[in-house]
């Protein structure tokens, strides 16, 4: 801008001087004093202050923050931060901007003063995972330039971690209609104890006990000849080890760019609020997405907590696919349409139940769900769950969508799947508050 500035400076005075007007020639010289200055004034604060940028890092204090809140960031001039100031011009600034982007093109941009604010908060309105590097020449930076914007120098900035932030969702309001089928029967809610030959616990004998569960050995010991029955272990329910698979692909055909990505928020907030919900039950989540791997469930990191589940759930990012298969010609001018290796669904151990959340598309085909159905164990079941807003403007065609990819999934052996209508959270505002019956899990985040 400051360049294009100085060639309307150099016109009025070519101007000026043809036409011998007293005018132009005074706003020519006005205009190239004001560029001067600014020109100047940046260059040489930026040679001042090049070699402060290399000690400055933007260090976030807490790497999770719930979406909708703010973060919190710590500017950090190194050991020199009490003996060097940032020399200062009237009308020239500098500031230390922080740079973050999802891999779904959700951007957060913050300005510091590195003299007078060390730390300070910005704000994090969307989910997901926040990175540094995802593209050339995006990166945390030192700038100095002018207040009309004219002139900037900008200098990198160390980073820390990669990603730096994970913004995760909040549960949603009300409970997805779920009954779950793949793993075995369907969650016990009352207590079910297994027959067990080993003594784990015992109680005086009740008439009316069964008497083969009688501990015969204890009779022997215990005084006055009582009789105690053995209780036999608490057995686990069927579906102690879930896996919520979050499906990102976005049908190129029924989402734009930000309907995608709005759209698996949806699904994660479905996600956490089921997770909450089967995890109080005794259920261990883990949670895998497109393009990722299985998060939880290791033996050196054991099962997820509510506080990881949500945090885990701020890795999906949306991408953006055509279910169709595009013809020969289109092929070539469509070539980002092709779905990259890494877009895939991570693979399922058979021990595992497997719940996946996906979103209605025009086919169930040439997706990372078809490929992840065909390729699943033998004998593993899946339950698949599409998922559309309700009070969308095309709701009636995502719900059409919807039910015909559940009615091609049914035909699959040992595919159960169904279609939900659900409803979002107004201008993307996260609640503050837990679903009801949830308040303690959201306290725990």
């Amino acid at each position: 801008m400051g360049f294009f500035v100085i060639l309307v400076t150099v016109l009025a005075f070519i101007a000026g001087w043809l036409r011998n007007e007293l005018a132009l020639t005074l706003l020519g010289t006005v205009f190239l004093v004001i560029l001067a200055y600014c020109f100047l004034g940046v260059l040489f604060l930026a040679l001042v202050h090049r070699r402060k940028a290399a000690s400055l890092s933007l260090v976030i204090v807490s790497e999770t923050v719930a979406a909708g809140k703010e973060g919190e960031l710590c500017v950090s001039c190194g050991a020199v931060q009490d003996t060097h100031r940032f020399w200062r011009l009237p009308a020239i600034l500098i500031r230390c901007e922080l740079c973050l982007e999802t891999k779904d093109g959700r951007v957060i941009r913050h300005f510091a003063d590195p003299g007078f604010e060390k730390t300070g908060s910005f704000p994090v309105r969307e989910r997901g995972a926040y990175y540094s590097d995802l593209r050339p020449g995006e990166f945390d930076r030192l700038v100095i330039f002018d207040a009309p914007g004219f002139f900037r120098f900008s200098f990198p900035v160390r980073q820390h971690g990669s990603p730096r932030l994970l913004a995760y969702p909040s549960p949603a309001e009300e409970l997805i209609p779920l009954s779950l089928k793949s793993g075995g029967s369907e969650q016990r809610n009352e207590a079910h104890y297994r027959k067990s030959d080993e003594l784990t616990d015992h109680r005086p004998y009740i008439p009316g006990d069964d008497p083969r569960r009688i501990n015969w050995k204890l009779y022997g010991h215990a005084p006055l000849g009582e009789l105690f029955v053995r209780e036999g272990e608490p057995e686990p329910p069927p579906h102690s080890r879930l896996l919520i698979l979050i499906d990102t692909e976005a049908d190129r055909d029924l989402f734009t760019v930000n309907e995608g990505r709005l759209a698996v928020d949806l699904l994660c907030e479905y996600a956490l609020a089921a997770a909450l919900e089967y995890s109080v039950k005794g259920i261990n989540i883990l949670i895998g997405y497109t393009g990722g791997g299985i998060i939880g469930g290791k033996d050196e990191s054991g099962f997820l907590n509510n506080a990881e589940i949500a945090s885990a759930l701020a890795w999906p990012a949306a991408i953006l696919r055509s279910c169709r298969e595009p013809s020969a010609g289109a092929r070539q001018g469509r070539s980002s349409l092709a779905v990259h290796p890494a877009a895939e669904l991570p693979h399922a151990p058979k021990d595992l139940s497997v719940l996946i959340l996906a979103l209605p598309r025009t086919s169930s085909e040439a997706s990372a769900l078809d490929r992840f159905l065909k390729n699943r164990e033998a004998r593993q079941e899946a339950d698949v769950l599409f998922l559309y807003n309700a009070e969308s403007r095309r709701a009636a065609e995502m719900e059409d969508a919807a039910r015909v990819c559940v009615n091609l999934l049914n035909g699959r052996p040992g595919v159960h799947s169904g279609c939900a209508g659900v409803h979002v959270r107004k201008a993307g505002v996260y609640a503050d508050r837990a679903p009801a019956g949830r308040e303690k899990e959201k306290g725990n985040l």
